[in-house]
């Protein structure tokens, strides 16, 4: 089972962010507004080792199981479109959020975030107006863009094979006479139950539901 986030005051947890960024991001600032926390300032694209950009932003801090830090991008820069990953109100899409929830606790520090999707995000926007390509895969939007995601957390491929897997993992149990998610025909205790086993170990069910909620409803953020 895993650990839940610790409960720790806003004022206090604000004050501990500060502390992390360090030397590493000084220019940033941490304050909490009720129960919420945010963190502002101007975030260094960094490329070759090298800033070649900065961009001003705002993140809405979270420490929780079941939801993921939100990042809008508040210079207005960077226009509202899907092409640029980038959503009304400069609401910033880094990732599905079921890859961050998968984490484990040790790899989701906010400077795992800074470090890793926030870095890759921007170096890609810079990259973009550059007419330049970022050394990696771009993906694809909304309903693919999820089914590219999920089958890559549950090692399978095809919509019916991604769905019908997460349908399992959202179970208390997992059945061996169900029919096997690959498509194969067989059942999973003549196929793919070693599989279905190991992904449950892995995959708690809450996040197996969100991620089926999500595609269903892609309005979901």
């Amino acid at each position: 089972m895993r650990a839940r986030a610790p409960k720790i005051a806003p004022e206090a947890r604000a004050k501990e962010l500060q502390k992390d960024l360090g030397l590493k991001y000084p220019d940033f600032t941490v304050r909490s507004t009720g129960a919420k926390i945010y963190i502002r300032g101007a975030f260094p694209a960094l490329h070759e080792g090298t800033v070649i950009d900065r961009y001003q932003i705002e993140i809405e801090w979270s420490d929780s199981d079941t939801e993921v830090p939100l990042l809008r991008e508040t210079g207005g820069r960077i226009p509202w479109i899907a092409d640029r990953h980038m959503s009304r109100g400069g609401m910033a899409c880094l990732f599905v959020p079921e890859e961050w929830l998968l984490r484990s606790r040790e790899e989701k520090t906010v400077i795992h975030y800074l470090d890793g999707p926030v870095r890759d995000y921007f170096l890609w926007q810079s990259l973009y107006d550059r007419g330049e390509s970022p050394p990696w895969k771009d993906r694809a939007h909304f309903a693919p863009g999820l089914l590219e995601a999920y089958g890559e957390m549950v090692g399978m491929e095809g919509k019916s094979a991604v769905r019908c897997c997460l349908e399992y993992l959202s179970k208390e149990q997992i059945k061996g006479h169900w029919p096997c998610p690959c498509g194969s025909g067989k059942r999973t205790r003549d196929c793919h139950l070693t599989h279905m086993r190991e992904l449950q170990s892995k995959i708690p069910r809450y996040i197996a539901l969100s991620a089926l909620a999500r595609l269903t409803n892609l309005t979901i953020r």
